[in-house]
């Protein structure tokens, strides 16, 4: 089954959206390598960041196409969204291939595909329980109702996203099912690819990258990855990275909760200010042309 849009479906998000309030927190974003690495753990997701994922040379482009994608569909009007959506599927289009041998229950030459369903509902279950373990964890625990409207927000904005509704759990407890689930199948994880990738990203090394930055992100996605993820995909941190995972933890869950909540005017105001039309004739609109499309 394939994943396809709707080219009339409204934005889910509203302006009082508590997705929205969730998405705009910064200390989510230390997370983001936790999400990678469950994301590549299933071996068909794995095999296409492997083939096309330009993440290795290109590590700030390929970080800035995700994030502004992302910030345009989650903080900009209809048109905006369905555009970042638009744009999100075309390069998906051109994500698909064979698997080159076998891993679980998928033999070599298995083909797989950007689109499918079912692998776009596991990269969007890896964020639905990344959001919610940064945020529970550093920010507060959320009530049940708002528990409920958050994840009532992710399912409106993975069937926005052209995931059929058939697909998605219908509530927490049915999501909780699934996660648990999938992270208890061998096969999540067991492939070598998925295993190089996850050491890629989680040890990352690019002139351009600090590693300071590399090491924050990797401590605290070791800290709070499932272990039976970690021991499938041979992740043991040192043990100056154990222990610099647990004070950073626990500074960020006795510290940040009493900083001022950023709120959402930041990143609407990105997504406001990029809708600007630069002449296209200009030195800098040629520019940005060549460089973001």
């Amino acid at each position: 089954m394939l994943g396809a849009l709707d080219p009339t479906a409204p934005t889910p998000l509203g302006h009082d959206s508590l997705l929205r309030r969730v998405a705009a927190e910064p200390v989510t974003a230390l997370l983001v390598q936790r999400a990678l690495v469950m994301e590549v753990a299933h071996p068909m997701v794995g095999a296409g960041v492997d083939h096309h994922s330009g993440f290795r040379t290109q590590p700030y482009r390929r970080a800035w196409a995700t994030a502004d994608a992302a910030l345009r569909l989650l903080f900009g009007d209809d048109g905006t969204a369905r555009g970042a959506a638009r744009q999100i599927y075309a390069v998906h289009d051109h994500i698909n291939g064979e698997l080159g041998h076998d891993v679980g229950p998928w033999p070599q030459g298995t083909a797989y595909s950007a689109h499918d369903a079912e692998l776009l509902t596991w990269v969007w279950a890896t964020l639905v329980d990344t959001a919610l373990v940064g945020y529970e964890r550093w920010v507060r625990p959320l009530r049940a109702d708002e528990a409920d409207a958050f994840y009532g927000e992710m399912k409106a904005m993975a069937r926005f996203l052209g995931i059929p509704d058939s697909l998605l759990p219908a509530g927490r407890t049915e999501f909780a099912a699934y996660l648990e689930h999938v992270l208890d199948d061998p096969a999540l994880g067991s492939g070598t690819v998925s295993r190089a990738l996850a050491r890629q990203i989680l040890w990352y090394r690019h002139w351009s990258v600090p590693a300071p930055v590399v090491r924050l992100e990797r401590v605290l996605a070791l800290a709070t990855l499932d272990p039976r993820l970690l021991e499938r995909l041979d992740l043991h941190p040192s043990p100056s990275d154990e222990a610099l995972g647990r004070r950073v933890d626990g500074w960020l869950a006795a510290g940040y909760r009493h900083l001022p909540r950023p709120g959402t005017s930041l990143p609407r105001l990105y997504v406001r200010l990029r809708a600007v039309r630069v002449p296209v004739g200009s030195g800098v609109g040629r520019r940005l042309r060549r460089r973001w499309g």
